[in-house]
């Protein structure tokens, strides 16, 4: 449940205390969304419809979301956007989250906006769980078997050997080895501890810094499958807002904002900049595609939905249809880098808890012998 606190403003001498919400779950926010696109459907004003949400909240006895949604409908009925009004709610609501809705409300669209935030949250809950369902029980193994085998090595061992010495046996290469190293990290933990320490300093400096962040960045993205894992994820959301919005009259140079609030990656927001770029030259959209890294297999069909004219009216329904594809292709892309990334860390997590406990038990098994 989200914590109540007082915004900067209500500590102000002479005004009411108001409450924001201090977080709110992903759940709780797909159920957002999918409740203001139902309000938008049935042509409620957005200030009516964020009552209705915050008394849907409330109802189930979740009062801080209840009070920052109804936060939200004051401003909104003072006349601010609804944007404009998320900005004090920085820790419900993304930058991602607000230039969709901005969008929304360029284009008219607020309903398809909130189905798309809904549709995002939905697939970023089921993604996160299903990565950490599938690593969870074989990186615990290999915590239990660390464990395990550094109770071997500086317990259990150190007695056999004895009993193996005092019998006139000489001592087992693994076994020797293995009270070795647990010895050592047993003997040296505060420095292995302050060695830590200290890289987690240098990275948080860097991340601290915009340059030591674009390094980073950089890094991750040179990381097998991981980093093209993000490239994917990061266009396939972009390709999701993108047919909604031409249909809805918004042109490319609008698209920027969005674009830049889904790149949390500054090498891939630099990207973004050519595509800027080449629109404001008058290049295509497929063109700035291209110099934004798009991958070719998803800007060959907007290229050739360019080359034609509208059926009906002034919206280039073709070009809306090949983007819709091109979405398709590439979140099938996403899904199989996905998997992959799963399936290749799964199993070195598998393989690494396995030869741990393996040589935990030969170590034992060879201490007798």
């Amino acid at each position: 449940m989200p914590i109540l606190k007082p915004s900067a403003s209500a500590l102000a001498p002479g005004r009411a205390a108001t409450l924001t919400a201090s977080g709110m779950s992903p759940r709780d926010r797909e159920r957002f969304f999918f409740f203001m696109a139902m309000m938008m459907k049935t042509g409620q004003t957005t200030a009516d419809a964020l009552r209705a949400v915050a008394k849907a909240f409330r109802t189930e006895k979740n009062e801080a979301v209840a009070t920052a949604i109804g936060g939200l409908a004051a401003k909104v009925s003072q006349g601010k956007s609804l944007s404009a009004a998320m900005l004090t709610e920085r820790s419900m609501f993304s930058d991602l989250h607000r230039a969709a809705i901005l969008a929304g409300e360029a284009s008219n669209n607020m309903q398809k906006s909130f189905e798309i935030l809904r549709i995002l949250e939905d697939k970023k809950i089921n993604s996160a769980r299903a990565g950490m369902a599938e690593l969870l029980t074989p990186a615990l193994m290999l915590v239990l078997s660390l464990a395990s085998i550094m109770n071997t090595g500086t317990n259990t061992l150190p007695v056999m050997m004895k009993v193996h010495e005092a019998q006139g046996k000489p001592p087992g290469v693994l076994p020797m080895a293995i009270m070795g190293f647990t010895g050592f990290i047993a003997n040296y933990w505060v420095f292995i501890v302050a060695l830590l320490v200290c890289i987690a300093i240098v990275f948080w400096s860097l991340n601290s810094n915009p340059a030591g962040r674009t390094t980073l960045h950089a890094l991750q993205l040179r990381v097998p499958i991981y980093g093209r894992f993000l490239l994917y994820r990061t266009y396939t959301q972009m390709l999701l807002y993108f047919p909604y919005l031409i249909a809805s009259g918004v042109k490319p140079k609008q698209l920027i904002p969005i674009m830049e609030s889904l790149a949390t990656n500054i090498v891939i927001k630099k990207r973004i900049d050519q595509f800027n770029h080449v629109i404001t030259t008058g290049g295509s959209l497929s063109q700035a595609m291209s110099r934004s890294g798009f991958p070719e297999l998803i800007v060959t069909p907007v290229s050739v939905a360019e080359n034609y004219a509208p059926s009906s009216g002034s919206v280039n329904d073709v070009l809306i249809e090949g983007m819709q594809h091109a979405h398709a292709i590439l979140e099938r892309m996403l899904n199989d880098t996905h998997a992959r990334f799963i399936g290749v860390f799964g199993a070195i997590l598998w393989l690494l808890g396995g030869a741990v406990m393996m040589l935990d038990m030969l170590s034992i098994v060879l201490s007798q012998a």
